[in-house]
């Protein structure tokens, strides 16, 4: 039986929106990946969000954005964890759970520049490879060759949609629409996430 190609697409999520669904779509075609495994973090290590919404909400959030695509799928596993989401952690349960998965890490090209701060970045890369998709806020620092070496880079299209926009949106009371899925739209606005009110 031929084993499965499986992306990792991990993130904070807060909240997902479409460029997360395009770039993930895109990623999947070009690399002839079987699935793309969403994994919301619990608490991202590397960045200090005042908005994070709680986990479930981020974690349904995901589940709302991703449903209708059979070659998307949802993983818990992070947020279940608990504590600072580090990569390599998920990436030891999941080989461990799944040995019949190839799988691969979905990165922006901000996070391959900032990956030498990451836990135990050349196990990572020892243990999958990385797809990478270029990404225009990118910091023009100089990426580790062992790094490089593992990589593939993937074209995707470059839009300027941010979680950190749609949340200032949110608490001006602006217009979220068709830059979430509307079903996240709507959890926003029933759960009241990020101070909304939110059109």
């Amino acid at each position: 039986m031929a084993r499965q190609r499986v992306g990792l697409f991990g993130g904070s999520f807060n909240p997902p929106h479409l460029a997360h669904l395009i770039v993930a779509e895109q990623v999947r075609e070009q690399t002839g990946l079987d699935r793309v495994l969403w994994v919301p973090c619990h608490t991202p290590p590397h960045k200090d969000e005042q908005e994070l919404a709680p986990p479930h909400h981020r974690l349904a959030m995901v589940r709302l954005a991703v449903e209708g695509n059979p070659f998307f799928e949802v993983s818990d596993i992070e947020i279940r964890r608990g504590g600072r989401s580090y990569t390599i952690d998920t990436i030891r349960a999941l080989q461990a759970q799944h040995p019949d998965w190839e799988l691969m890490l979905i990165l922006g090209e901000d996070s391959l520049r900032t990956f030498h701060t990451w836990r135990a970045p050349e196990e990572i890369v020892a243990r999958v490879p990385l797809i990478v998709y270029h990404r225009p806020d990118a910091p023009d620092h100089p990426v580790d060759p062992r790094f490089l070496a593992r990589t593939t880079f993937v074209e995707a299209p470059l839009l300027e949609i941010s979680a950190t926009e749609i949340r200032r949106r949110c608490r001006e009371g602006r217009s979220i629409r068709y830059l979430v899925p509307e079903l996240v739209r709507q959890y926003i606005i029933k759960n009241q996430l990020y101070g909304a009110s939110v059109r």
